[in-house]
């Protein structure tokens, strides 16, 4: 992955090197989100503006340049940004408003990505529940904005662990999610996932995803917490979200798991959201 050598502040760009922010900036209110790039194509642009709209909403603001007409003034300037630093096939640009001073300021950088879409890791992830932390249940545990922190605190330690990426449990011990993913468990016919009720990021690919599953006749549910024992009882593991897709969960402890049921869902995923 290559960062972008320019970023786009406030509608003009500035060398990435050179860019600096001010303490009444660093100290201000703001939140980032992510999107992914395939060559001209933006997956899931519609869901994640009506993410802007609600945390804008939740921060009483507004910044109609980019919310109105659909977001057609946000997508030209992921477009730029795209195009300045020559970003051409894949990418993920973040894009970050700040609030100062009554006034709503945003950034957008770019970096390239490998591969270039969608892809099934052949490699299969290994994972291990982290439990230094647990997270709570809150009006805002279903969103970023309310689940960043665990994720931090997850990524602190996960440098100094052997596997590739923690599972976060609730105050109730019940598997909620991975960072910035949701988590679905597969056995037999039936996916079982986790709702915001018990305290699980829901990212915006879960309706794409309750679409697949009914396609392939999977029967979804996720009335009923996941315990430690359901994460060794199952068949195939897999954490989905609109940045990365679909990755394979290959090993959790001594358990291995398959991935017959995932190349599936991979692939109708791929169809729809490129499509």
């Amino acid at each position: 992955m290559s960062k972008g050598k320019y970023i786009l502040v406030n509608g003009s760009f500035v060398p990435t090197d050179e860019y600096q922010i001010s303490l009444i900036e660093s100290e201000a209110i703001h939140f980032s989100e992510k999107f992914r790039a395939i060559r001209t194509s933006f997956p899931f642009f519609n869901e994640t503006l009506e993410l802007i709209k609600l945390k804008l909403s939740l921060y009483n603001q507004s910044f109609t340049e980019f919310t109105d007409n659909n977001g057609a003034g946000l997508k030209r300037q992921l477009e730029r940004t795209l195009t300045k630093n020559k970003h051409f096939l894949g990418s993920v640009l973040i894009l970050t408003i700040r609030f100062t001073e009554q006034k709503v300021h945003f950034s957008i950088q770019s970096e390239t990505t490998d591969p270039i879409g969608y892809e099934l890791n052949e490699k299969g992830l290994y994972v291990e529940i982290f439990d230094q932390i647990r997270k709570s249940t809150s009006t805002l545990s279903n969103l970023s904005i309310g689940s960043e922190i665990y994720w931090e605190i997850a990524a602190s330690y996960l440098k100094e662990s052997s596997v590739d990426e923690f599972i976060l449990v609730n105050s109730f011990d019940q598997i909620i999610e991975t960072p910035e993913s949701n988590i679905y468990l597969i056995k037999g016919r039936t996916v079982r996932g986790v709702s915001s009720i018990q305290g699980a990021y829901q990212d915006i690919t879960k309706p794409l995803m309750l679409d697949i599953f009914s396609r392939l006749n999977l029967e979804y549910t996720d009335n009923k917490g996941i315990t430690n024992a359901d994460v060794r009882d199952t068949e195939e593991i897999m954490v989905v979200n609109s940045i990365k897709g679909i990755r394979w969960i290959v090993g959790f402890e001594e358990k291995r798991y398959f991935n017959n049921t995932i190349r599936k869902i991979s692939e109708l995923f791929n169809q729809r959201v490129i499509s």
